[in-house]
């Protein structure tokens, strides 16, 4: 892994908050409270994904969330969270449209490499909305990784600094001092 995709990685960590602050969709709100959280054995009660379209999803993800000093998407099995919310918890036509945006992604990006793959994702990521109040399908997928990674064990527990029963509050600490992000 090059240094580059290291500081985006970072770069996207420490932003995750800012990037889906207030700005989730009502469907992963109600996914997440449910109880809809990426782990290992989860049911979804309405698949929608074909074996090769959920390994296309569990592979995207893995790029945008890789194993680095902690395990990456895969491991948090982000791939069935993100099948879990689009069956169980979209709309149809919010089904449809993933679905949509899902088959459209570049049939070489499974076989191609990871120069060719990174490509394909930074066109996705390019692409403009259609309607202003509408997410890209790269925008929602995007979304749904992050919530299901940083809403899994291995995301809360080991990429986010956690503590079942923190110490005293503590309203300005230096970031440097933490090292990492709290998840509780």
């Amino acid at each position: 892994m090059t240094g580059y995709q290291e500081l985006n990685r970072r770069a996207l960590l420490k932003n995750v908050a800012i990037m889906t602050g207030g700005a989730l969709s009502a469907n992963v709100i109600s996914g997440v409270m449910s109880g809809a959280f990426a782990q290992a054995g989860i049911n979804v009660d309405n698949p929608v994904f074909s074996d090769a379209e959920l390994q296309l999803v569990a592979e995207m993800a893995q790029m945008i969330i890789p194993d680095t000093d902690t395990p990456g998407a895969k491991a948090a099995f982000v791939h069935d969270y993100i099948h879990a919310i689009v069956g169980d918890w979209y709309h149809d036509d919010e089904r449809e449209n993933f679905m949509k945006g899902l088959r459209a992604v570049d049939s070489g990006f499974l076989t191609g490499s990871e120069e060719n793959r990174t490509a394909i994702l930074t066109k996705l990521d390019l692409q403009e909305r259609v309607y202003e109040n509408q997410k890209t399908f790269f925008e929602e997928f995007k979304e749904l990784t992050l919530v299901g990674y940083f809403s899994s064990q291995i995301g809360a527990q080991e990429e986010l600094r956690y503590e079942q029963y923190p110490g005293p509050y503590q309203g300005c600490v230096p970031f440097e001092q933490v090292g990492r992000t709290w998840a509780t």
